[in-house]
């Protein structure tokens, strides 16, 4: 048919155009295909697989320690799976070692991810991520030393232990560094004659269990009554577990909630430009419609302009998106955890989704635009005067204002749906990038200041058993603050929290948000800023507390916030902590007469017997770690949707502008017939949103940034911390130059669009 014609004269005619309403569709279904690929994999894996390899839901340590037979007895009454979880920690340098298990048999088994299994007792499987950072590969030899004795273990594959894909030293740690530490498989054979040849006995364990049944509760306080838990962790405090979780729930909200509500304005926006191109078209529709097409007929026709550029996008977006569903993965989850060897692409739900959504929205608009174009008659609609053609109460034509003024002033005021499209479409491409751009300085803010509002401290150690002053031997030295600490977890919160108990705040930072300091005084509480976030709590507030091992609960009232955003803990008087331990009963002693610590701050690094230090946190290392952890893994991933962004803005103000000369090509015409340059024509026409544009980008950088600070506030417990919303003048000036430079870009690339246009185009105008 002749009239099918017109559709590839008209795309010719505006391929500017529709080649960038394809790529915008295209970045946005990107987006949502390959992360939404990378999410649902990547979970799907872990979800089967940590149930195949029967993952602990808790581990614990005991006082007295379970029998073999009293462990069966415990797993037929409880209906529950408890197992020992051996292991030593091996150095292979200085400051690199593995942690070798022997393997599980019931609890925590693991998956051989490359290569193959041992098969010998000089065979090794390494974690993935450690071999890669130390460029260990599968047939070299690695030489383990323990407690002075070397053995070497030829590397055969590399393993995944589902309770260690995010792997700390301790599970209460918060980053981890791969390239210092890992974990290490060996045959059980090989296990005991390792450790039996470096001079050590049993090595270390704890017990790791499941629950077949929902009965908790009552297995942890049976456990206690009779053996006395020295530690527990449950799998949701667990950060060696929960981490994986975390981050993957981080990405499911985006697949859930933020990608789709991207997609969704970005592809309503293209769906009303693309509606106003059609409203363009009234004078061919009016002499379509006068031929003898009927309105279905034309508003079918004209859909197809809407449905071509909307499945060439979305198709696009959605192969680039599979292709290289596996490189985002790279980019947003591995390097922190341990990388899983699986395809990667979307189901087939998605890409029905990523094609149609655009494809259908884009047609549904076009159609229902063209409807509402023909409703005036064809007569109307051959001289261009519809219903909407006409704005007359915006002719100022009393107004001693100038010709340029008065013109700029009708064309903003009286386009209303114009210029709100581009106010919207500013708007979204603006909180994507401003939102990006302050994430990437509120965490670099966060490691620059977050180790400064912990303390003063250079060296922290955590005691393994309760010390008290002055009965055991004296451990304090010059420059040193011992305190008391104990880890409770929150009524109805997965977190656990540190309560301190100290005297001597040399060494801590309880600053005000007011700038105030905080005094310590037996009976009161004062709470972190990140745990105030965390457990919506603030002065005055009740906090209901629970001990990890025993269960029992304590109710304590906050007295006050201090800074701290990068820890969860409260700080009392040593006295008030022990006597809420109840160590007073627990020591027979009195807590007025003696202090207990079982930990110690100090400016210098402090000689203590290995044996006695539980963890040993080095002020230098935190930096290390911070740095490693989020501004080198965290930012990968934000300037890569960054970069998405900000081709999103690009190409929106680039269709607006072209909407704009479209509509206007009359106009310019005229303009042309009255002697005016195309220069003087630019000035006049093209550059009427200079004050739209300014609004449009600070209302998209202001929403952005406010979007930035809800995701902090609302992902304190996901991040293990509370990142406080900063954006910095720099990142204002980069938004406000790929914002005023797109806009500038885009004037002069279409520039070339006025001088095209001819003066005859005024003289078939025919309005009235």
């Amino acid at each position: 048919m002749t009239l099918n014609k017109r559709y590839i004269r008209n795309i010719k005619s505006n391929i500017s155009f529709y080649i960038s309403v394809i790529i915008i569709t295209a970045l946005v279904v990107y987006m949502y295909v390959a992360i939404s690929a990378a999410y649902s994999r990547e979970k799907d894996f872990l979800d089967t697989n940590a149930k195949a390899v029967n993952r602990e839901e808790g581990q614990f340590t005991l006082y007295k320690d379970m029998t073999d037979e009293e462990i069966a007895g415990f797993e037929e009454k409880w209906d529950v799976d408890i197992e020992r979880q051996y292991y030593v920690d091996a150095e292979i340098s200085e400051d690199t070692g593995l942690r070798i298990f022997a393997s599980s048999k019931k609890v925590n088994k693991y998956i051989v991810n490359r290569g193959s299994d041992i098969e010998s007792d000089n065979e090794i499987l390494v974690s993935e991520l450690f071999a890669g950072e130390n460029d260990v590969d599968i047939g070299d030899e690695i030489t383990l030393s323990l407690n002075g004795y070397r053995e070497s273990f030829k590397v055969v594959g590399y393993e995944i232990r589902f309770d260690y894909l995010f792997c700390l030293r301790n599970v209460n740690d918060t980053f981890s560094i791969s390239s210092e530490f890992g974990v290490g498989i060996i045959s059980d054979r090989a296990f005991e004659k390792f450790i039996r040849d470096a001079d050590i006995e049993n090595g270390n364990y704890y017990y790791s269990i499941v629950y077949n049944s929902d009965n908790e509760d009552e297995v942890r306080k049976e456990i206690y009554s009779k053996y006395t838990i020295s530690s527990y962790v449950s799998a949701d405090i667990n950060n060696r577990i929960q981490t994986p979780n975390d981050q993957l729930d981080e990405l499911g909200s985006m697949v859930g909630l933020i990608l789709p509500v991207s997609i969704l304005l970005v592809v309503l926006l293209m769906a009303v430009i693309l509606g106003r191109k059609v409203k363009n078209e009234r004078k061919m529709i009016g002499i379509l419609n006068a031929l003898g097409m009927t309105k279905f007929e034309l508003a079918r026709h004209y859909s197809i302009f809407g449905m071509i550029p909307g499945f060439i996008g979305g198709l696009i977006g959605m192969l680039l998106g599979n292709a290289t569903a596996g490189t985002v993965i790279d980019i947003m989850i591995e390097g922190k955890l341990e990388p899983f060897n699986i395809s990667v692409s979307s189901d087939m739900s998605t890409n029905i989704i990523a094609v149609a959504l655009p494809t259908v929205c884009y047609t549904i608009a076009v159609f229902v635009m063209a409807l509402v174009t023909i409703r005036g008659n064809s007569i109307e609609l051959i001289k261009g005067s519809g219903k909407s053609a006409t704005h007359r109460h915006f002719r100022l034509s009393k107004s001693k204002m100038s010709f340029r003024a008065k013109y700029r002033l009708r064309a903003v005021l009286g386009n209303p749906g114009r210029t709100l499209t581009l106010l919207g479409g500013l708007a979204i491409g603006g909180i994507i990038l401003a939102f990006m751009l302050a994430c990437v300085d509120s965490l670099e803010y966060y490691v620059k200041e977050s180790v400064d509002s912990i303390g003063s401290f250079e060296y922290e150690y955590f005691l393994n058993e309760l010390m008290i002053e002055p009965n055991d031997e004296e451990l304090l030295e010059e420059n040193s603050a011992g305190f008391l600490a104990a880890s409770l977890a929150a009524e109805g919160k997965n977190d656990i929290v540190t309560v301190m108990g100290i005297d001597d705040t040399n060494y801590i930072n309880l600053k005000t948000d007011d700038g105030g300091t905080l005094t310590i005084e037996d009976g009161r509480y004062y709470i972190s800023s990140m745990g105030s976030m965390i457990y919506d709590v603030d002065k005055g507030d009740k906090l209901v507390l629970k001990d990890i091992n025993s269960l029992e609960e304590y109710e304590i009232t906050v007295d006050g916030v201090f800074e701290n955003g990068s820890q969860n803990m409260l700080v009392t008087s040593n006295k008030t902590l022990a006597e809420l331990m109840k160590l007073d009963t627990m020591l027979s002693i009195n807590v007025n007469d003696v202090k207990i610590y079982n930990g110690i701050m100090s400016d210098r690094e402090i000689s203590l017997d290995e044996s006695l230090i539980l963890k040993k946190i080095v002020r230098e290392d935190i930096k290390k770690q911070l740095d490693e952890n989020i501004l080198k893994s965290m930012k990968s991933m934000l300037w890569f949707v960054l970069i998405l962004g900000a081709g999103v803005m690009v190409m929106i103000i680039f269709l607006m502008v072209n909407v704009l000369l479209t509509e206007s090509i009359v106009n310019i015409s005229m303009l042309k017939v009255l002697g005016y340059n195309d220069s003087e024509i630019n000035s006049i026409i093209t550059h009427i949103y200079h004050g739209i544009v300014a609004i449009g980008s600070v209302l998209g950088l202001l929403l952005g940034i406010w979007v930035n600070e809800f995701n902090f506030k609302q992902s304190t417990s996901v991040y293990n911390c509370y990142v406080k919303n900063v954006i910095t003048p720099s990142s204002v000036m980069i938004y406000l130059a790929i914002a005023i430079g797109s806009y500038a870009l885009s004037l002069f690339l279409l520039g070339s669009k006025v001088k095209k246009v001819s003066m005859v185009e005024s003289l078939k105008d025919t309005r009235a």
